[in-house]
């Protein structure tokens, strides 16, 4: 059995008024007669199989060498009884996650492809106890993915990871490349690389504003806990806001933007109750922190963070 590829479908007959189940998605669901299954175009999911194809088959007779040929009928509509156990070719993973083709005699009937993949993410994501809002946004992602973009020889983990990435931001649960390549042991590379090939496409999952509204509350919060005024407040939700939409840090946990922020406000306004150890104690490490402030001097983008009034005054 040829599993349905979703980006041919247009000629498949689509269903009136059908709702998936899903994705919710209007008018999504297809016939796939050759597999005998009621198919979301969407998301993948297989909402009905062992279905009858009840339209014509014909077969042409007649001499080889040409004269009178026909086309009659043969044999009426079958079914796939229980439990049959039909051949497919699967997409089997290799340790190093990329995706090589195999063949099996059997199999779940009424599973996708992309069905499997859903599956997979889940596994990958459970097992480092990520919180479920997390994984169906990621799970989201992928089906947003998959619509617009190949994943035939993309390393299938690196591509989660980066998916992980935008939902993890999308969710303000926000982890670094460093921190994901830690936690599913894939290389950094291979997760940035993946992240910048789905980026454009899943660019409205992490809109500056909602990476705003998260450094906004992490630094209100923090300014508030440790009695300090508005100016510095105000001053370092700027920054934070100007590093995040000029993408000079892109990657980086929002955490780590925000002690920058803190670290960099602390440098222009007089503040008594905050200094380093606080802002690294809260938000990022004392070595990460030094580490990116030296990477915007060195690279000329510190003015660039800053508003008008304060460029040139460190």
């Amino acid at each position: 059995m040829s599993c349905l590829n979703l980006s041919e479908v247009e000629d498949i007959p689509k269903i009136p008024d059908d709702i998936c189940e899903r994705c919710k998605a209007r008018n999504s669901l297809v016939l796939d007669f050759q597999n005998g299954e009621k198919v979301c175009r969407n998301c993948g999911l297989v909402a009905e199989d062992r279905i009858i194809d009840d339209t014509y088959e014909k077969r042409n007779f007649g001499s080889e060498n040409g004269g009178n040929r026909s086309e009659s009928r043969i044999g009426g509509p079958m079914k796939a009884g229980e439990g049959a156990n039909l051949g497919s070719n699967l997409i089997k993973m290799s340790k190093d996650g990329s995706a090589t083709k195999a063949k099996t005699g059997g199999g779940s009937f009424n599973q996708s492809p992309i069905e499997r993949n859903y599956e997979e993410i889940t596994k990958i994501l459970s097992n480092k106890d990520v919180s479920k809002n997390v994984i169906e946004e990621t799970k989201n992602i992928y089906g947003q993915v998959i619509k617009e973009l190949k994943m035939k020889g993309r390393n299938f983990r690196a591509m989660i990871c980066a998916m992980y990435f935008i939902a993890s931001r999308k969710k303000k649960m926000s982890k670094s490349f460093k921190e994901i390549s830690s936690m599913f042991n894939v290389d950094e590379t291979k997760i940035k690389k993946s992240y910048n090939y789905i980026k454009s496409v899943v660019v409205s999952c992490m809109t500056p504003e909602q990476l705003n509204d998260t450094l906004d509350n992490y630094i209100r919060t923090f300014c508030e806990s440790n009695n300090e005024g508005y100016e510095y407040k105000k001053l370092a939700i700027q920054i934070a806001k100007n590093i995040n939409e000029s993408s000079i840090l892109e990657g980086r946990n929002t955490k780590t933007i925000t002690g920058l922020a803190l670290f960099i406000a602390m440098k222009l306004v007089n503040v008594t109750n905050v200094n380093q150890s606080k802002i690294c104690e809260e938000f990022v490490s004392e070595n990460t922190l030094n580490n990116v402030y030296k990477k915007l001097v060195n690279e000329g983008n510190l003015d660039k963070v800053l508003p008008l009034e304060y460029k040139g005054k460190i």
